[in-house]
């Protein structure tokens, strides 16, 4: 009965993370509205409202694990480094922010 009990919270816990993985808009908006939070400059805050998401969207890859994914995205081309994220119950976790490459 105790391995019963053990293999349905089991299946519970890998549904709620299934069901709670983020989509990619999800994290494109996210990293949209993170950038702009994070940029001083008026321009730059202009740019990223206007066309944002599509160049987020371009430079982004991700890795789906059904309970989990992980997004990754490039800026080396234009000198502002590489930024992981993990994706996980509709929240999204910075494993790495920008770095730029040395």
């Amino acid at each position: 009965m105790r391995r019963f009990i053990s293999l349905i919270l089991l299946v519970v816990i890998i549904y709620v993370l299934s069901a709670t993985n983020p989509g990619r808009s999800e994290y494109i908006d996210w990293v949209n509205h993170k950038t702009m939070d994070q940029s001083s400059n008026m321009l730059k805050r202009g740019i990223l409202s206007i066309a944002g998401k599509s160049i987020f969207d371009a430079r982004t890859t991700k890795s789906d694990y059904v309970v989990f994914s992980i997004y990754k995205t490039d800026f080396s081309d234009v000198g502002m480094g590489k930024m992981t994220t993990l994706g996980i119950f509709n929240e999204f976790i910075p494993l790495s922010s920008l770095e730029k490459e040395k």
